[in-house]
């Protein structure tokens, strides 16, 4: 029974604790609104990443399988042919997967507000031509003066070239189909002896000197180091994503060419080698549900930041086995 004074109008004391309990009932509202609203988000998340995975902790299955049927004691042609089908396969998998290619999809297709997935489809893309600029100029020829195998040149200058975003008049999807076929048929003459791979001392040198260049690994790292105020909240995401692809392309790379030539490991680089494809390891699980833009002393992850110290740990790293290589 509300109290009231001698004139009949509530005591302040009364509407004073009335304001307390609808205070008390808002903030409750809030803690359980919050978390609930955090659960539901984060139910919603990973049962989508049952469709469409943004970790891989495991290699593809093309890539275990490559490592199983390519030895160090293997023939130079059979190295050749694992390290060709080691470059595509990312981008392979990219194209076969459950949603396909979604970066050139319509603005009406549901799958073209998968910007994180589209975001790490650029990343394997630029990776993939990365790789395949190297390997047919140096990789693919005795000497300098050699003609480039036409099954690479073609992959290298028209079909890899092609922009990842067009939807008709050729697809995006044709293309790279194309150009994995080439690669395919080059693999194909390389096991028949009808083409050339030779990979020297001075090549494994001169690749992982490129691959920690400005060329490959600055240009995903300088997105990732951009100040905060330079980066607007709804891009950081998509920095994070393309590095990750461009990961999962040097992953398949470098596990196979560390396995088929561990010569690079007794040379001094074993511990280097371990650590940067640790770190490569932890940017291809990197998926966490909300990315934050945490700066300075902040209490707030910076996402950004973390990555970058992966890439810039797996760039250090591989030029120091570089190095051991080259004394």
């Amino acid at each position: 029974m509300e109290t009231t004074d001698s004139k009949g109008s509530p005591k302040k004391g009364s509407k004073l604790t009335s304001l307390g309990k609808r205070i008390i009932l808002v903030l409750l509202v809030l803690l359980l609104f919050w978390p609930l609203t955090v659960g539901i988000y984060w139910l919603v998340y990973r049962g989508y990443t049952l469709v469409d995975p943004a970790r891989f902790p495991e290699l593809d299955s093309a890539v275990q399988s490559v490592l199983n049927q390519t030895t160090p004691e293997s023939d130079e042609q059979s190295k050749g042919a694992a390290l060709s089908a080691a470059i595509r396969n990312r981008l392979q998998e990219e194209m076969s997967s459950r949603l396909g290619w979604s970066v050139n999809d319509l603005w009406i297709s549901p799958t073209s507000w998968l910007d994180n997935r589209a975001n790490r489809q650029r990343g394997t893309i630029f990776a993939t031509r990365m790789l395949v600029n190297f390997y047919p100029t140096h990789l693919a020829k005795y000497g300098s003066a050699d003609a480039e195998n036409p099954q690479l040149k073609e992959a290298r200058e028209k079909r890899f070239a092609f922009t990842e975003d067009s939807w008709w008049f050729p697809s995006t999807e044709k293309e790279y189909r194309k150009g994995i076929a080439s690669l395919k048929k080059y693999e194909a003459d390389l096991l028949a002896n009808r083409a050339v791979f030779n990979m020297r001392s001075d090549d494994m040198y001169d690749l992982l000197v490129y691959i920690t260049g400005k060329q490959f690994l600055d240009q995903p790292l300088g997105l990732l180091v951009q100040t905060n105020a330079e980066v607007p909240y709804f891009e950081l995401d998509d920095r994070i994503y393309y590095t990750q692809g461009v990961a999962l392309v040097l992953r398949d790379f470098l596990t196979v060419l560390f396995h088929l030539y561990p010569e690079i490991a007794e040379k001094g680089g074993a511990e280097n080698i371990r650590i940067a494809m640790r770190d490569l390891q932890q940017i291809c699980t990197f998926d966490p549900p909300i990315v934050l833009r945490g700066s300075h002393d902040s209490i707030m992850a910076d996402h950004r930041g973390k990555m970058a110290r992966y890439l810039i740990s797996v760039r250090e790293r591989l030029n120091d086995v570089a190095q051991s290589i080259r004394r």
